[in-house]
């Protein structure tokens, strides 16, 4: 990979026309182009010449406080600004992981409406073939107060655990952290019956949210870290009655103390991403994306539930050991923190469950798991 310094003062680039600036960059650095600013590259991104200037694979670095970042050109002209004005991009990633991170956490089982007095309540677990410690089965525990309009109650448990025996946790609203109160889960039919745990009561959530975290890219809570420059504590909101803050809410949002001319230069582009058929309907939803993760067809990992997420970069499809799309190992898909392999996170559902997102593994394949989860963060954006 070349290392890229800038081509001189901008000043002197808009007034050059586009021939000369291709000569320019031939000519000077022993056929290099000497790089001296953030905003000189997006010159060249705004002219339509980044892919003669420079190529797939080459690095540049930003800096956040101390730290250096290393970024990977992965594309030119790949991703349509959402803003119309402009025609070109570069789409940049970083080369390994910066953190590990929960892609989202765990959601509440129940929120409340209105007001829910003191009382016994019973929920019933729906059948499904991930889940099978307590399918068909019913619980129920007691509250021993009243719980205002807005509260929400939290399972207490980790995957495919017996109910029986753990407890749910009570919290005033969705960003309290302190519980109220805790209540021990027995099975049996006592009380009001909250419904059953597929998703299709209202207040009731579905039971893959409440043990494991949404697989809801718009409702995440990395996307929302992503593309916060706030203070820990300071970034995270609710994108739904049942959510629940990250464990990432105690760091600031990964934009604190970014470079300001990097961030001068890099701008929002139109994204598609896949929805689970089980609580979101299946399909997709577009949105603007200014830090994103990537999806699975953009890793040159196929198609999820038939929707195309975006079509492959060329830094993964050129370079792939695979000859087709496809989620085995393939070797340019491996990224690294402190030196060690990681797991790291797509944006991708697995669109058959509520819960799991997709993910790279450590050799470099494609898989799955929990939202709450903590794997590696590797985001991409545009200079435009």
């Amino acid at each position: 990979m070349s290392v890229l310094n800038l081509l001189s003062e901008e000043t002197f680039i808009e007034k050059m026309d586009n021939q000369n600036i291709l000569l320019a960059a031939i000519a000077s650095n022993g056929g290099g182009v000497k790089i001296t600013s953030w905003s000189a590259v997006q010159q060249i991104v705004r002219l339509g010449l980044a892919s003669k200037v420079f190529a797939i694979g080459d690095q540049f670095i930003s800096t956040k406080g101390d730290a250096q970042l290393v970024w990977d050109i992965i594309g030119f002209d790949h991703d349509v600004p959402a803003d119309s004005q402009f025609k070109h991009s570069m789409t940049i990633q970083l080369h390994d992981c910066y953190t590990s991170a929960q892609f989202d956490a765990r959601e509440a089982l129940y929120y409340a409406a209105e007001d829910l007095p003191a009382g016994t309540y019973n929920f019933s677990i729906v059948s499904q073939p991930w889940y099978t410690a307590d399918n068909g089965k019913t619980f129920q525990f007691t509250l021993a107060n009243d719980l205002a309009a807005g509260g929400q109650i939290v399972l207490e448990m980790t995957y495919n655990q017996a109910l029986a025996g753990k407890s749910v946790k009570v919290y005033e609203n969705s960003t309290s952290t302190t519980a109220i109160e805790t209540c021990t889960i027995s099975e049996g039919t006592g009380g009001t019956a909250l419904g059953e745990t597929d998703g299709s009561v209202e207040n009731l959530n579905h039971i893959q949210r409440a043990i494991m975290g949404s697989n809801r890219w718009s409702h995440s809570a990395i996307k929302q870290w992503l593309n916060s420059n706030k203070a820990a504590n300071g970034w995270w909101t609710a994108k739904n009655n049942f959510d629940r803050p990250s464990s990432q809410v105690t760091s600031a949002g990964f934009l604190t103390d970014m470079d300001s001319e990097f961030l001068a230069v890099i701008g929002e582009v139109n994204k598609r991403t896949a929805l689970n058929t089980v609580t979101d309907g299946g399909g997709y939803e577009d949105s603007k994306e200014l830090m994103f993760l990537l999806s699975r067809s953009e890793l040159y990992g196929g198609l999820e539930n038939s929707v195309n997420e975006g079509e492959p970069y060329p830094y993964y499809a050129n370079y792939s050991d695979l000859s087709a799309p496809g989620t085995a190992e393939d070797s340019n898909r491996i990224k690294y923190r402190n030196g060690s392999a990681q797991y790291w996170w797509q944006r991708s559902c697995h669109s058959g469950n509520a819960s799991l997102v997709r993910h790279g593994t450590p050799a470099g394949s494609v898989y799955d798991n929990n939202a709450h989860s903590r794997y590696g963060v590797a985001p991409a954006c545009n200079i435009i």
